[in-house]
């Protein structure tokens, strides 16, 4: 897992809900590098709005920052998930998870 050093000053776990019928479901965590957590907020609000999503995904939880060397270690020592960056999925795949609970 390579990280940008231009990106932001910490890692951050981001966690987004969303509604499907009458049940609340969670999406696994996806990491985003931002200067701190109202800078990841709005990188998260951006994105969802970027990719019209606004309305159908939400910030459900949001980790405490991590020093980007401290986590990628973690990572490598098994003491972490080695979740995908929120910049990798598209609007197509947060619509396949919406479509994969239909099912």
């Amino acid at each position: 897992m390579d990280f940008d050093l231009y990106e932001g000053l910490y890692i951050f776990e981001i966690t987004l809900g969303y509604q499907v019928g009458d049940e609340e479901h969670m999406t696994v965590p996806f990491i985003l590098r931002a200067d701190d957590s109202d800078d990841a907020e709005e990188r998260v609000h951006e994105y969802l709005e970027i990719n019209q999503l606004a309305g159908k995904f939400w910030i459900a939880e949001i980790t405490e920052p991590f020093d980007p060397e401290e986590y990628q270690t973690h990572v490598d020592e098994g003491e972490r998930e080695r979740w995908d960056r929120l910049e990798d999925y598209s609007e197509e795949d947060f619509l396949e998870i919406l479509h994969s609970e239909d099912l």
